[in-house]
């Protein structure tokens, strides 16, 4: 496929989900482990991995929404669309983002996605947006605690919150008492090859193939707030990465909170952690600048790969070295003349969280992780009514094969040479001027997270 150019890369970023800075991944040269691509009966898109998408019908118009295990509620932009509501109100609600906003009333319409129908869902008709081009709303996959959840609560009490201001889909759950509370996704990759990047997303059963995914290590929701988990280790080159003490009250002795959010492509890591992975790559260099997409590590983009891995439940989850960082072309200024170059940048971005305004987890496992595994999440007895009780769960398997990954990657790399600019190194880049287009934007706080 055709390069992009970093102007449309920064109008991309800017869709973020629940936390902050949606970007990630590349188009890969290679062929992965296969996808089974009629196993579904939902579609999931692969927005040039950068966002992962999902068509629904509000009130009987359609929309394209970023799919956001980060988040709990729907919103869309209704504007100039013939909603058929099933009931509005003049309830104003404010869905506030990392980067991003959206506001509007509450409303309830009917909601399909795929065979799965809610007759009246709560949602935010969205009358005003910030900073969400690429996508026409957001379907948070969480738990009931979010912004509408707790705008019912105040107005109506709990009783209605419990009744009327669940996520869909928890209501799908509650509604469909013999399916199993799951849903699964296999995030796909866009690759010069198949440049749509197939994807796999399942509610209530497991994609065929997938199936021994029950097998896996059943790894508990330690927080009420995400799909939060306790992570065992990280591993650089085989060797344990030592985490500082969990900021999060209560957490397992020895291990950190992990949030998995498939709405966060540049997951951040706390700053030691992302510093110990990329200063293993030789020719990495730590830059400074005004560009979000490129402030960070940049790596070498015919780098060498390390090993990196987390550990949960014991398991081991290896991290395909194709998504330890994402290629940008980029308009530099060279002895006077521009021209453009590439430039490979960090994936793991480095981000401590303040404690005092962060408390339930320590780092975001985005979609630069959950590209390499086929994640289940099973709600188990958690229900509307039951939302803080139940013991919901996540079970993974891996996708990478660990002796395919340097041929992926070579070949990759030698498809990336052909059809982008030429590489630059590092620390050639870095003494380079940037175009004034780009080292002239502002600078949006890459990683702010809302806990």
């Amino acid at each position: 496929m055709l390069f992009r150019s970093m102007f449309s890369v920064v109008s991309l970023l800017s869709s973020v989900s629940f936390y902050c800075f949606i970007a990630s991944g590349q188009n890969t040269g290679s062929s992965f482990t296969a996808r089974v691509s009629n196993a579904t009966k939902i579609g999931l898109f692969d927005s040039d991995n950068i966002s992962y998408l999902v068509n629904i019908t509000v009130g009987g118009e359609n929309f394209t929404v970023l799919l956001d295990t980060g988040s709990s509620d729907l919103w869309v932009d209704g504007r100039g669309r013939n909603i058929t509501f099933t009931n509005t109100t003049s309830i104003a609600v404010n869905e506030r983002y990392g980067v991003g906003l959206a506001t509007g009333n509450l409303a309830f319409a009917g909601v399909q996605l795929g065979d799965f129908y809610v007759p009246s869902q709560a949602f935010v008709d969205a009358s005003y947006t910030e900073d969400f081009a690429g996508t026409q709303g957001i379907l948070g996959m969480a738990f009931d605690n979010a912004a509408i959840y707790k705008t019912v609560t105040a107005f109506w009490g709990k009783q209605a919150a419990d009744e009327l201001g669940g996520a869909f889909i928890t209501n799908v759950f509650a509604q469909n008492k013999s399916l199993p509370n799951n849903f699964d996704f296999d995030l796909g990759r866009v690759t010069f090859e198949d440049p749509a990047g197939t994807s796999l997303f399942t509610i209530g059963d497991h994609a065929p193939g997938f199936e021994n995914v029950t097998q896996a290590p059943k790894l508990p929701r330690v927080a009420t707030d995400h799909w939060t988990l306790a992570l065992d280790e990280m591993r650089i080159n085989g060797n344990r990465f030592a985490f500082n003490k969990s900021i999060v009250s209560g957490a397992p002795a020895g291990k950190v909170l992990a949030v998995l959010d498939s709405g966060f492509s540049f997951p951040p890591l706390p700053t030691a952690a992302a510093n110990a992975v990329y200063s293993k790559i030789s020719g990495a260099v730590l830059y400074n600048t005004s560009v979000d997409m490129l402030n960070g590590w940049l790596i070498p983009c015919d780098f060498s790969p390390v090993n990196l891995s987390f550990i949960l439940g014991g398991m081991e989850y290896p991290v395909h070295p194709l998504d330890l960082f994402m290629p940008f072309p980029v308009p530099i200024i060279d002895n006077g003349t521009e021209r453009n170059v590439t430039v490979c940048a960090s994936t793991y971005r480095a981000l401590d969280l303040d404690p005092s305004a962060f408390n339930t987890f320590d780092l975001i496992l985005g979609d630069a992780f959950l590209r390499s595994v086929y994640a289940s999440f099973d709600y188990n007895d958690y229900t509307p009514t039951n939302n803080t009780g139940g013991s919901p769960f996540v079970q993974m398997l891996s996708t990478v094969d660990v002796s395919s990954t340097k041929a992926q990657l070579d070949a990759y790399v030698s498809a990336l040479r052909a059809q982008y600019p030429p590489f630059i190194e590092p620390s050639v880049f870095v003494t380079k001027p940037l175009s004034p287009s780009l080292s002239g934007a502002p600078k949006k706080k890459a990683g702010a997270v809302r806990g």
